[in-house]
């Protein structure tokens, strides 16, 4: 005997799948992260507590860096649209590595990613995973993570804009801010 099933009950059921793996990418994500982060501190740190290592300006880098990495794969697994992922800095300045940084780091995760082409599906994919990572985040034991509504800055570019040197595609030939590739299709 089959079941007859609303359309509007299917597309809440659906929808409830897709949040709860969102929110599962989202997890893992942060605890690959935090466990990157966490081997890159000197092994008798290893044991400090989050809150702590938190604290501290290298972890949190190394932890951002993660992020920023996995966040990449999980973008280009989503749309074989995506052909490379490179980070960067917003506020580039290569004359600040011997100046005194402020107290406060630029937490958004701030990437280019090279497409074929541009897809309003993978644009609605990055702002919900954008949604469901900062949620993840903000249980954080730290400050810094805690009220923000957003950590993802992803700017697609295509190979048009690469030669026409057109909006931030212009940064892949810089000789001061130049993003770092940290993922390619292969």
């Amino acid at each position: 005997m089959l079941k007859e099933v609303s359309l509007p009950e299917q597309k809440r059921r659906f929808e409830e799948v897709q949040v709860s793996s969102l929110e599962d990418t989202a997890e893992t994500i942060k605890e690959i992260a935090l466990k990157q982060a966490t081997m890159k501190v000197r092994p008798r740190d290893w044991q400090n507590d989050l809150t702590k290592l938190l604290a501290r300006r290298d972890f949190v880098a190394y932890f951002n860096d993660a992020l920023s990495l996995e966040v990449a794969k999980v973008i280009a697994s989503y749309d074989k649209r995506v052909q490379a992922v490179y980070l960067f800095k917003e506020s580039a300045n290569p004359d600040a590595q011997t100046e005194d940084y402020p107290s406060s780091m630029d937490l958004t995760i701030h990437l280019l990613t090279l497409v074929t082409s541009t897809s309003a599906a993978l644009e609605a994919f990055i702002t919900s995973l954008d949604r469901t990572l900062t949620e993840a985040l903000n249980d954080l034991p730290s400050e810094q993570f805690a009220g923000r509504t957003s950590y993802l800055n992803v700017v697609p570019i295509t190979e048009v804009d690469i030669e026409e040197r057109r909006g931030y595609a212009v940064l892949l030939s810089s000789i001061y801010a130049r993003p770092l590739k940290i993922w390619q299709r292969e």
